[in-house]
């Protein structure tokens, strides 16, 4: 119980934190004294139409009345209580910035192109298996084994295609070829062991006689 209560009211700092952080640009900002008027500029609402207000309430509505409230808190408290879960909530919200400029955005583009191939590489090799073996449920054909399996040459894949550039001037040039063969080069050898097997079954014939199997 205890650890759920502090599990709690660190998940509920940590969001209070980012609330502050993203309300407020500067420790300045949060400091300052009641503003009389939330806007330095009071411009007419005759200028704007019923749609360009609404649009304007619903991005800085909110952000503004959450700025009003807490510069009626006193700034002595606001400094004690919310500059430091402020400065937590910016510090946060920094490392996210940094961390999806850096790894996310970038990489992006790899890791979608990654998981389309990886699920058209299960999805090609499924139909084969079962094409193969019609009798064979679902359930079966997708197996953890056969999964690993995929996501291993899909990995394969994926190097050699981050590779192949750097010893090869004209890959991009036969990319989509070079892409296609290295995929069918993955799904002959995951299906080889079914191959195999169903070479290795062959036809069986049965003889009945009078209901009863004799050969």
């Amino acid at each position: 119980m205890r650890k759920k209560i502090s599990i709690g009211m660190i998940a509920g700092l940590a969001s209070i934190s980012v609330l502050l952080g993203g309300i407020f640009d500067s420790s300045k900002e949060l400091l300052k004294d009641y503003p009389q008027t939330p806007k330095d500029v009071v411009e007419s609402i005759d200028d704007y139409s019923k749609d360009d207000l609404k649009e304007a309430f619903n991005q800085d509505g909110i952000k503004e009345k959450l700025r009003l409230m807490i510069y009626k808190i006193p700034v002595r408290i606001r400094a004690i209580l919310f500059l430091p879960l402020w400065l937590l909530g910016s510090t946060i919200l920094w490392g996210f910035d940094l961390l999806a400029k850096t790894l996310i955005i970038p990489f992006a583009h790899l890791i979608l192109g990654f998981i389309i191939q990886t699920l058209l590489l299960f999805a090609l090799i499924g139909i084969c298996i079962k094409i193969l073996f019609p009798d064979l449920p679902w359930s079966k054909i997708f197996s953890k084994k056969l999964f690993l399996s995929v996501l291993l040459g899909s990995i394969f894949m994926s190097a050699c295609d981050l590779i192949i550039p750097r010893f090869w001037s004209d890959y991009t040039f036969y990319r989509n070829l070079s892409r296609f063969i290295l995929g069918l080069i993955v799904i002959l050898i995951i299906l080889k062991p079914f191959i195999k097997k169903k070479l290795q079954n062959g036809i069986s014939y049965q003889i009945e006689y009078k209901g009863k199997i004799i050969g």
